[in-house]
């Protein structure tokens, strides 16, 4: 039996078990948890409870989720029930610089050439359903989503509903309800999802043994356009962090961060005390509104960037439309980035990337002044020297010139004790040389 087959069944096994119990009164998780004050007895069989007045919660007392969350029900499924709570938006509602309604305006067709998937271009962001799950830990087996979050555009609305699980015994219940909600709605946005949300839900629909087809359907993961488009300027490309730097967005004390968020889920479990776990709530709903101005906002960088834009993000999208294939667009992007007000590794770079743009589309002579242009702003790197050096010996032949840019190539080379190339250099400098003599001669 392989470890995979071998999991399945120990999970089968284990909600098998968890089941039988559940039907024996014998629980684990906060559904069943009553929370009563520290030293309050139960009255004695018979006897009726003294009336006692109730102030309200003390700051050490548990609170239940249905009271700190208003809205909060129980939905009830064939396979048992689980929380949801549904938060509805105007396409008004401004998140950080941007609105809910921003995204409907943007053209899928650019996301479906930017991210290779022709399906793409077939749907509106009506036909989009946004995703975040909140986990038991980073992955790996016994790993599960005890909140996932979604959000789509109804009507005039923008609709954010949380499923959340009890306990572990909940999860069949919720599963059986995303998947209700993703039929009308075949496309997927994540932050990440594609190598953590999806494949950790395909498990557990698997693990339930119920079908899925969730790593199937379109899907715009934002990290990797995020990441092409922000890693030169930004240190960090998570979606706090973006938040921060590009939507103007600053979230509010109620938010808790990512890596506590197991722990408050396993406190609640023992104890039933929602106060804490009500943060993870907040997290999970401003990542998916997040979600849906920073798809709006690539999607605008991508489809049409302005000169206005940061030099360091026209030069990630120039690498990319490059990649992509996209001549005219890649030129625009990198001739735009190409600002000399940049630092001057960053500024050699977009350079590079034009020259070598022009190079491979034949155009050599347009990219001859942006080779000259980096031959001047290099003291260490040799590369545009050698690139004038080869075009003045082969496509427009100078041999005077091409000796020229292999003496300065092989001075910095020397000064700088690189020997990696200097074989190279000087074995073309010498046939240069032979040349120039052969010339010369009658």
């Amino acid at each position: 039996m392989s470890c995979f087959r071998l999991l399945i069944t120990i999970e089968q096994m284990n909600q098998e078990l968890q089941a039988r119990l559940r039907r024996l009164g014998v629980v684990k998780g906060a559904r069943n948890l009553k929370s009563r004050r520290e030293g309050e007895r139960s009255p004695a069989p018979g006897r009726r409870p003294l009336p006692q007045s109730r102030p309200g919660p003390r700051d050490d007392e548990p609170q239940s989720l249905e009271t700190l969350l208003p809205g909060l029900r129980l939905a009830e499924t064939a396979d048992g029930a689980c929380y949801t709570l549904d938060k509805v938006y105007p396409l008004t509602h401004r998140h950080g610089a941007g609105e809910l309604a921003d995204l409907l305006a943007a053209d899928t067709s650019v996301a479906a050439l930017f991210l290779a998937d022709e399906r793409l271009a077939g749907l509106n962001f009506r036909d989009f359903l946004f995703l975040d799950t909140e986990t038991t830990g980073l992955g790996g087996a016994g790993t599960i989503a005890f909140m996932v979050g979604v959000a789509y555009y109804e009507a005039d609305a923008f609709v954010v509903r949380q499923y959340f699980l009890r306990d572990h015994g909940d999860e069949p219940a919720m599963l059986l309800l995303l998947d209700e909600l993703m039929g009308d709605r075949p496309g997927l946005i994540t932050f990440n999802g594609r190598s953590f949300d999806l494949p950790l839900l395909d498990g557990r629909f698997l693990m339930n043994r119920l079908p899925s087809d969730v790593q199937e359907r379109p899907h715009i993961d934002l990290l990797p356009p995020a990441r092409r488009l922000w890693r030169l300027r930004f240190q960090s490309c998570a979606l706090s962090s973006l938040e921060e730097a590009v939507l103007d967005l600053a979230r509010t004390h109620e938010d808790v961060p990512g890596w506590m968020i197991p722990a408050l889920y396993n406190n609640y479990l023992r104890t039933g005390d929602g106060r804490e776990l009500s943060r993870v709530f907040y997290h999970n709903r401003i990542d998916l509104l997040s979600m849906v101005t920073l798809a709006a906002r690539v999607l605008r960088h991508c489809g049409q960037p302005d000169p206005g834009d940061h030099p360091l993000e026209l030069l990630g999208l120039g690498r990319w439309q490059a990649d992509l294939g996209l001549v005219a667009e890649a030129e625009k992007s990198l001739r735009l980035a190409a600002d000399p007000e940049l630092p001057t590794p960053l500024y050699r770079q977009a350079l590079t990337h034009l020259a070598y743009l022009l190079k491979r589309d034949e155009r050599r002579e347009e990219a001859l002044p942006v080779w000259q242009q980096l031959a001047c702003t290099s003291f260490e790197d040799v590369t545009a020297h050698v690139e004038l050096a080869k075009h003045f010996e082969w496509h427009e032949p100078d041999l005077a010139e091409a000796s020229r840019w292999t003496e300065e190539a092989l001075a910095l080379v020397r000064r700088n004790g690189d020997d990696t190339v200097l074989g190279e250099l000087e074995h073309r400098l010498a046939r240069l040389q032979r040349k120039r003599q052969r010339d010369r001669e009658p």
